[in-house]
């Protein structure tokens, strides 16, 4: 019986809707896999918390819209220079990071020497005058 299977991936995808995503512990990975996330949450809207330790290509969840992220106290945020592929390939990788963080990130990371091997570390405090804290209602006008 092939025809329910067959129209049943026509239904409407749950994982297209809009949620919530709260970030506790993630310690990275590949660029192109987080990268390729970003960019689907920025598009279905979904809301990032940050709660915890943001490494690596997690970083990238910070290119999403201001409306989209919220902090929490214990929240940080860790940048490194991408490896893992050729000289060229983690050039592009760390090419593409810095062209979808915010400003002030960018600002930041310039601040500390700019991407390289070595693990730079944005705290709570610096972040939070950049992202509204968890829980906060914003006024549209």
């Amino acid at each position: 019986m092939a025809g329910p299977k067959k129209y049943a991936s026509l239904a409407p995808n749950n994982d297209l809707s809009p949620r919530t995503v709260s970030i506790g512990s993630d310690r990275g990975g590949y660029v192109i896999n987080y990268g390729l996330r970003m960019l689907r949450w920025r598009q279905n809207g979904t809301q990032v918390k940050f709660s915890g330790k943001c490494q690596s290509a997690c970083t990238l969840y910070l290119g999403l819209a201001s409306r989209q992220t919220c902090i929490s106290p214990g929240a940080s945020f860790s940048f490194h220079l991408p490896y893992g592929s050729s000289k060229r390939g983690n050039q592009i990788a760390g090419d593409f990071m810095m062209r979808n963080y915010p400003g002030w990130v960018r600002s930041w990371i310039r601040s500390q020497g700019g991407l390289s091997g070595r693990m730079k570390t944005m705290g709570y405090g610096y972040a939070s005058r950049f992202i509204k804290p968890c829980g906060s209602v914003v006024a549209r006008r």
